[in-house]
């Protein structure tokens, strides 16, 4: 399966990152750097509507190279300029190309709420990704036991980090809803990467008020982000629309608005 094959790749990774800086130096190195409250959730929350969470992505396991011509400081700058209320980040290097230091670069220059999005197997990539300048981690109940998902949100907590819980099925957001208060739907089955943008639909009944809903993957179309708002989601995370474009901006602005996108950019 897919999804054992990030997270077995995701261990080997975080344990060599461990023999560089032990989790002892990670959280001496978090004492002494001044932290800002999170700002995902508030973001999501405060945009009438669906609010858009573009994502930085250079590759997937799925669809292998997406955007040849990648620079992550380029389609931030893009994304700046546009009505998004978070940027999502890939940091797993190996299917996905992604690096944590994409996440220090662009919450350096600018100011919008920026999601790690990795396969979290340890506290440590929390730790990391609180040092880098992130706002929020991404938890998938799928690669997760009930302990494991009970450790990570208390610790993402306990730093100031939002938690986007990710679930395929009724089952996952019955154990999400424990904790969560950021329920996202993906309509990608992460065991064989097939999408079907109806999962959402399905599974929104399950989800209480109160919770921030997030639809994600199989989103490529304005009438796609119709019929989210018309389902009632608060949000959307979206990568490969805009990365397969020349121009993020300009397809950010048309998922949105449609074809009449010019008097909005």
């Amino acid at each position: 399966m897919i999804l054992d094959i990030l997270t077995a790749s995701a261990k080997k990774r975080t344990e060599l990152a461990k023999e560089r800086i032990s989790p002892a130096e990670l959280l001496r190195l978090l004492d002494k750097k001044e932290l800002r409250a999170p700002r995902f959730a508030q973001s999501l929350a405060k945009k009438e509507g669906v609010s858009v969470i573009a994502e930085i992505k250079k590759a997937s396991p799925s669809k292998g190279l997406i955007r040849p011509d990648f620079d992550h400081m380029e389609i931030a700058e893009k994304y700046s300029h546009c009505d998004i209320s978070a940027m999502s980040v890939l940091t797993e290097p190996e299917y996905f190309k992604g690096e944590l230091s994409y996440i220090s670069d662009i919450t350096e220059k600018f100011d919008i709420p920026v999601l790690r999005k990795d396969f979290t197997v340890d506290e440590y990539m929390i730790y990391e990704a609180k040092l880098a300048g992130a706002d929020a981690v991404l938890l998938i109940m799928a690669a997760l036991t009930d302990g494991e998902f009970k450790r990570f949100h208390k610790t993402a907590e306990e730093l100031g980090l939002d938690v986007l819980v990710e679930t395929h099925n009724a089952e996952e957001v019955e154990r999400a809803l424990e904790y969560g208060s950021i329920i996202g739907v993906n309509n990608r089955d992460l065991m064989t990467f097939e999408e079907d943008i109806t999962t959402c639909e399905r599974l929104l009944p399950l989800i209480p008020e109160g919770k921030l809903k997030v639809a994600e993957s199989a989103v490529r179309s304005h009438s796609d982000y119709e019929y989210l708002r018309s389902l009632g989601f608060d949000a959307a995370l979206i990568g490969e629309a805009f990365m397969r474009r020349d121009d993020p901006e300009e397809a950010v602005n048309e998922l949105i608005y449609g074809t009449d996108s010019r008097n909005h950019s």
